[in-house]
């Protein structure tokens, strides 16, 4: 028979008992039903028939082959026996343990591998200390946002991405990447947990969600709270740079709900049209206000889940109509002058410690328009010193008033100049940028 049987008991009885129990035909079937090979002595149900005979013999099968060194196999129950030759998953022990320690050393060499390349990494990464005194606005405020989302462990130990889910409504690594590149943050491998670095084709591979980062080193002997301390008392004035941290935070904001209602409507968007999309929204906040944004998203993702639904419309097709119907929708606002309602803040999207920090400082949340964000970072900054320029030319004024007259863009006109005189421009070379924005082509 093709079950080859090792005795492990001496009991005649037993012995006769394992050899019906495990007797098979030539094709494969056993000889006997579990259920009539009891009752036998005090065994009584067949369930439990199958341990007894295991601590009678070994049972192994000639069917099932070690795929490394060809032995038979052992089988511990009927229902592991095979009718036909075939090669076992696993191999017989003895190859085991031969596999196991092809293995060991096989783990080993990967790990010396990994730590000259890890080592070599961490060699290149920046640990000199910085000067916190010097951190633009843009860092600064967002270091005090992480700090608020965090705290105490930005000053007392290590974080990942996502523990900094507090900090803004999505994105969080974009931002912590920001202040990755100012050096605020450092990237302190060695507290990692396994696996975050690992090789690819002889190649370092960095899983970026489990990357453990801590705050520098101050080159002032103060404690990392006394830092951040005085961060609290700082005098922002670098508007440009608030306005666009204001817009990475607004984008996430949308991108958020904009996540959201995809998953709502069963939209499935890309990576690359999640990014195309997200450039316009940036571009659209600079005028518009996030709450007004999300009106956008939501009529315009509500309209494409309308197209899934009709005959010749698949839901991809319909998906992929939304990044245009977005762009389109807010080229048209911008033209006509359309109002644009305000969405409430949705329950589940809080606007994190960066957002708060914006309403607490400057007044600026979800419903207050680009414009307006612009208009109010940006009188932060010092007047441009041009007291002792001498007046512009005459023949420069004219032709710009009178552009502006002709095209009904007075409005338009005095808010960009005034954008130009806020970011440095002097008045005559505000008033030839002007002129050169708005010349038609060719002439």
């Amino acid at each position: 028979m093709p079950i080859k049987l090792e005795m492990l008991t001496s009991d005649p009885e037993e012995k006769a008992l394992a050899v019906r129990y495990w007797a098979m035909t030539e094709d494969g079937e056993f000889k006997e039903k579990v259920i009539d090979l009891v009752p036998f002595r005090d065994i009584a149900h067949s369930g439990s028939l199958a341990g007894h005979v295991r601590e009678w013999c070994r049972a192994f099968d000639e069917n099932l082959t070690c795929r490394y060194c060809g032995a038979i196999m052992e089988v511990k129950s009927r229902s592991l026996a095979k009718k036909f030759p075939q090669k076992s998953i696993r191999p017989c022990p003895a190859c085991q343990v031969l596999q196991d320690q092809k293995d060991r050393e096989a783990q080993a060499a990967a790990t010396a591998a990994l730590d000259v390349q890890l080592n070599a990494y961490i060699a290149q990464l920046p640990n000199h200390e910085i000067d916190y005194a010097q951190l633009k606005d843009d860092q600064a405020l967002l270091l005090l946002a992480l700090n608020a989302a965090l705290s105490p462990r930005l000053t007392d130990g290590a974080f990942t991405v996502d523990d900094c889910t507090s900090l803004v409504p999505a994105d969080a690594d974009r931002f912590i990447e920001r202040l990755v590149t100012a050096d605020v943050l450092r990237e302190v491998p060695r507290l990692a947990a396994p696996g975050t670095y690992f090789l690819l084709d002889g190649h370092l591979v960095i899983r970026t969600r489990q990357v453990v980062y801590t705050l520098a080193p101050d080159r002032q002997p103060e404690a990392s709270t006394a830092i951040l301390r005085s961060q609290l008392d700082r005098e922002y004035s670098d508007g440009l740079a608030l306005f666009n941290l204001w817009l990475d935070f607004a984008s996430a904001d949308a991108m958020s709900y904009l996540a959201d209602k995809c998953s709502a409507f069963d939209h499935d968007l890309d990576a690359s049209q999640f990014d195309e999309i997200r450039s316009t929204l940036r571009e659209g906040l600079k005028t518009h206000s996030v709450s007004q944004i999300w009106y956008v998203i939501w009529k315009n993702v509500k309209d494409a889940a309308s197209l899934a639904r009709m005959v010749y419309y698949s839901e991809a097709r319909a998906t992929a109509t939304i990044p245009g119907k977005i762009r389109r929708n807010l080229e048209k606002i911008e033209k006509q002058s359309t109002d644009v309602p305000k969405w409430d803040r949705p329950n589940y999207q809080p606007a994190g410690t960066l957002g708060m920090l914006f309403s607490d400082l400057f007044g600026i949340d979800e419903d207050t328009p680009g414009a307006d964000v612009y208009a109010r970072l940006t009188a932060l900054m010092p007047a441009p010193p041009f007291a002792d320029e001498a007046p512009p030319e005459n023949g420069p004024v004219k032709r710009l008033l009178c552009d502006a007259l002709l095209h009904d863009t007075g409005p338009q006109m005095l808010h960009r100049f005034a954008t130009l005189i806020r970011e440095g421009h002097g008045v005559s070379a505000t008033i030839a940028k002007l002129l050169h924005e708005d010349a038609i082509p060719g002439t």
